[in-house]
């Protein structure tokens, strides 16, 4: 393969991979999927994004249990006989869990065609003072991992209690932001997102999902506004229908022009548009100074490729590129020069190519200390992981003799 040619094409994940994602988000959660035993895989691939991930525990019990408990019905032809008794079983068992806040159902690929009553089961087990239980509708035949993400939050929004009079001034709710490991990275950006925010005069009280349980979920009633961010766009919009709160949908701030516009966008539906624009000119104006000669002498004027299952990143990643001066068409590349791509690890690549994990599934950057992606020390990062990579690149295709 030469420099020219570009990776291959990411992979598109399934509705269930989202679902087991927004789950694994969720401390004290477990998960019911009508299906046999390999629902598993999935969960497994989730356990190798997160190296805390909850899903699979080494000791205690599995955040996600299947129907098909026996062997027969792992066949087709058993999925017409009745179930009922079986799956309404296993929803009581997991309800009396000591550890279980949240109890989950959906169902998987063939499954949903022959019409199980799995919703109304679930509806049985919501009983007051025992876990918050809810369904979520199921797109495993069509739908992507993004939207089961997103159903997850959707569900959660309609079935959560909130009290009302709760709402408190200056007190906002993130809704939509995809948490999709408990790793630094993560816990960066939400450090970022809280001080940004902070600097505006606004305390974040929940943000949806973020690894907290269901306490974190139903402190959203004390926000008087909530911010959209883009993985879950509906559950923002339910949120805010049932506290009262004012919503302003706002992108991924990943990127210093996207960034910009998150702190803006969001200072002008908190009332303090000309604060959001100072602290914006004084936060790129920073960002540009520490990063700017990483960008000049070591990244600009190099190719690269985008391939990522996210459409959200993808776009802010895109404009990234732009500010750092990478070269995403091809033609305006020197051919001999190797090429910088922004992808997940599930993708084969050519040893050619100077590859900046990003995106999901990381199977092979776990960083120890918080290295957020988002807002300007997000900014930050990206260069400098960004820059690593060319640098190593090059080091390994001129080795000293």
């Amino acid at each position: 393969m030469t420099t020219t040619e570009a990776p291959c094409a990411s992979v598109r994940l399934p509705f269930l991979n989202g679902v087991y994602v927004a789950v694994d988000a969720l401390a004290g959660a477990y998960l019911i999927v009508d299906g046999p035993y390999c629902v598993f895989t999935k969960a497994e691939m989730q356990y190798c994004h997160n190296l805390r991930s909850r899903l699979l525990p080494p000791i205690g019990h599995r955040r996600v249990v299947h129907t098909g408990q026996v062997q027969d019905r792992e066949e087709v032809k058993s999925l017409s006989t009745d179930r009922t008794a079986q799956v309404d079983a296993i929803f009581a068992g997991v309800c009396a869990q000591p550890d279980a806040g949240i109890v989950l159902s959906t169902t998987f690929d063939f499954h949903e065609l022959v019409g199980f009553p799995l919703k109304e089961i679930t509806r049985r087990h919501a009983r007051p003072g025992g876990p918050l239980v809810c369904h979520i509708p199921s797109r495993s035949l069509g739908g992507t991992w993004l939207e089961g993400y997103a159903r997850t939050c959707e569900a959660l929004a309609r079935s959560v209690t909130f009290r009302p009079g709760r709402r408190k001034k200056n007190a906002v709710a993130l809704v939509g932001y995809l948490h999709d490991r408990d790793e630094p990275d993560h816990a960066g950006n939400l450090r970022e997102l809280r001080r940004l925010l902070g600097a505006l005069g606004l305390s974040v009280e929940s943000v949806w999902l973020s690894g907290g349980g269901r306490a974190e979920l139903e402190a959203a009633e004390r926000a008087s506004l909530v911010i959209s961010l883009p993985y879950a766009r509906e559950a923002a919009r339910v949120v805010a229908k049932r506290t009262g709160a004012k919503l302003c949908e706002a992108e991924l701030p990943l990127g210093l022009s996207a960034a910009e516009r998150f702190l803006v966008k969001v200072a002008g539906a908190a009332g303090r548009r000309a604060r959001g624009a100072a602290l914006a000119a004084e936060e790129s104006r920073g960002a540009v100074r520490d990063t700017q000669a990483h960008a000049m002498r070591i990244i600009a004027g190099r190719g690269a490729d985008i391939l990522q299952d996210d459409p959200h990143l993808e776009a802010c990643l895109r404009e990234l590129c732009s500010e750092l001066g990478l070269l995403l068409d091809q033609k305006y590349v020197d051919p001999a020069q190797r090429r910088v791509c922004f992808a997940p690890t599930a993708e084969s690549f050519p040893p050619d190519v100077m590859h900046v994990p990003i995106g999901y599934p990381n199977y092979i950057e776990h960083p120890v200390c918080e290295r957020p992606f988002l807002g300007y020390s997000g900014f930050r990062h990206m260069v400098d992981r960004t820059a690593a990579a060319i640098l190593r690149g090059e080091a390994g295709a001129n080795p000293r003799s």
